[in-house]
């Protein structure tokens, strides 16, 4: 299967897309998203990954803990 991708921009409501010589498909699917919310969406991603709560070292630890007991188990 041979796929494009490719950021272009949008004229009067319509998008221009040049397809490469030996792309031989006859039939296409096209999926048009906004390019400027993809940004958006990692910087809120960042953000929440700053902004989530810290485990505390004895929370680590209990983990580890409960990951040996499980892993003794046949």
């Amino acid at each position: 299967m041979q796929a494009i991708k490719q950021y272009t921009n949008v004229i009067n409501g319509s998008i221009h897309i040049d397809l490469p010589k030996d792309f031989t498909a006859k039939r296409v699917e096209l999926i048009i998203l906004p390019a400027d919310d993809e940004g958006q969406d990692k910087v809120a991603f960042q953000r929440f990954l700053l902004d989530s709560p810290e485990m505390t070292d004895e929370e680590l630890q209990a983990i580890e803990e409960k990951r040996g007991h499980l892993k003794q188990w046949t």
